[in-house]
């Protein structure tokens, strides 16, 4: 993943991308990371900037969606 992807908070993420990262969660379950992982791989080799950092974006929601709550965290 990008540096930028790593560094993004989750107000910086658009609805847009997790609306996404729930289709994939959906479609691929706990391969949902891997898959949009790879789109993002084959954007930055292909040189499509603006693609990549779209997808880095949903990279990070379905992390954030599949991750465990830190202790006293809410869950909407």
């Amino acid at each position: 993943m990008s540096d930028k992807a790593s560094r993004l908070s989750r107000y910086e993420v658009g609805i847009d991308s997790y609306r996404a990262a729930k289709i994939l969660i959906d479609r691929y379950g706990d391969g949902a990371k891997t898959e949009a992982s790879l789109r993002l791989q084959d954007l930055l080799e292909a040189g499509d900037r603006v693609g990549a950092l779209a997808w880095a974006e949903i990279v990070y929601a379905v992390e954030e969606m599949q991750r465990v709550p830190l202790d006293g965290e809410a869950r909407n």
